[in-house]
């Protein structure tokens, strides 16, 4: 039987929802200031969007509008939401799949860690 969240976990996540907005900070670093997970965020944001019908009003920042590295064999990506929802799926050499959704903001941040850590760790694969 399945139940849904506890009122409290809602109200903490309608909280948090509420000082990320009065915060500067990209997604990324909000979550690690409030020791959660991106995943966690967007997870709830959906959750709260579903329960409430509408999605918690969550802007994206950016820390800047940088080019795609040269180097890294990866270019510059502008998602445009597609007018049909589509799911997106990631398909990895070693096998494993990943499943992004529809959602075109959680797949933009996908890509900027995609870039972020290679752009970290100098290598050719995540």
């Amino acid at each position: 039987m399945s139940r849904g969240p506890a009122p409290g976990k809602q109200r903490e996540w309608s909280e948090r929802f509420r000082r990320y907005e009065k915060s500067s900070q990209t997604i990324a670093r909000f979550c690690v200031a409030e020791g959660v997970s991106p995943a966690s965020f967007y997870y709830w944001k959906k959750k709260l969007a579903v329960r409430g019908r509408r999605r918690p009003s969550v802007k994206r920042r950016q820390q800047s509008a940088r080019p795609g590295n040269p180097g890294s064999g990866f270019r510059s990506v502008i998602l445009t939401p597609p007018a049909d929802a589509v799911s997106v799926k990631v398909r990895l050499p070693g096998g494993a799949v990943i499943e992004l959704g529809d959602d075109p903001v959680v797949i933009q941040r996908v890509v900027d860690q995609l870039l972020q850590h290679q752009a970290g760790t100098g290598t050719d694969g995540c």
